[in-house]
């Protein structure tokens, strides 16, 4: 298993206008020295743009410092352009399409993961059916398959959207649409809101992990909840799961701190070279 951190506009190491056209890359590259400073052996990164000369620039500082890159998040295209497979409107149905086929082809030239999670939409849907929102993951796998890309479909809590809150919602699409290029990606935070047992759920749908997420129960680093992440991570390892694991965890009490904390964490439970 690698560990990875998250570098977004939302969640993780934060950097608010995060690849947005015209932004300084200075943050970006200080947060990838930091990382591999502390012993991460990638970094994720959630992006709101599909803008070539923006995802250049990104390519270019990552290869610069040798830190690969993980995978991919599509959920700011949400957050910050309202595009979701399941837009009422179908015009951002279309577009969300189009910008995730664009951050596939991205993600194939670091042979990163790219993660479908809140582009499905939140809790304003244009069906409870699922019609829409089947119909693009059918669209977007096909699409992966053609370039080699792994997607990773994830289970995100009530709260946050009204679709695939659990594994097992997010496994039943993918086996019932078949899709070829698609696995789940589960995340530590929503599963101690959704499923009864965190590491039951591992165990279960283990052979269908393509990414996976960690963070503590408050969305805090490791140490800081109430989750006995050591023992999840163990489970998901013994289990031989051989992909990415990303700290996708909240900048409190800044982005540096929970670096380190959660680089300690890792190191102490030996999951980290020290």
């Amino acid at each position: 298993m690698r560990f990875s951190f998250v570098v977004s506009a939302g969640l993780g190491y934060r950097i608010p206008d995060l690849f947005e056209t015209g932004t300084s890359f200075t943050e970006f590259q200080r947060a990838l020295k930091l990382l591999k400073q502390h012993g991460f052996s990638g970094v994720e990164i959630n992006l709101g743009t599909t803008e070539p000369k923006t995802l250049s620039k990104i390519l270019e500082s990552i290869r610069r410092e040798g830190l690969p890159l993980a995978a991919v998040g599509t959920g700011m295209l949400y957050l910050k352009r309202g595009y979701s497979f399941t837009a009422r409107n179908p015009a951002k149905r279309r577009r969300a399409i189009a910008a995730v086929k664009d951050l596939i082809q991205f993600a194939s030239k670091e042979h990163a993961v790219l993660i479908l999670g809140l582009i499905r939409g939140g809790t304003s849907v244009v069906s409870k059916a699922n019609k829409p929102l089947s119909q693009a993951l059918v669209e977007c796998d096909d699409t992966a398959s053609q370039y080699g890309v792994q997607l990773a479909l994830e289970a995100i809590n009530r709260y946050e959207t009204s679709q695939l809150n659990t594994a097992n919602d997010a496994a039943q699409v993918i086996n019932d649409e078949k899709l070829h290029s698609t696995g789940l990606l589960l995340d530590t935070f929503h599963m101690n809101i959704e499923e009864p047992s965190i590491e039951e759920t591992i165990r279960k749908r283990h052979e269908m992990i393509s990414h996976f997420h960690i963070a503590d129960s408050n969305r805090w680093s490791p140490g800081r909840g109430h989750l006995h992440l050591e023992h999840i991570l163990r489970s998901l390892d013994g289990l031989g799961y051989r992909g990415w694991a990303s700290a996708e965890v909240l900048s409190n009490p800044d982005n540096a701190s929970v670096v380190i904390e959660t680089a300690a964490f890792l190191r102490d439970n030996n999951f980290l070279l020290r």
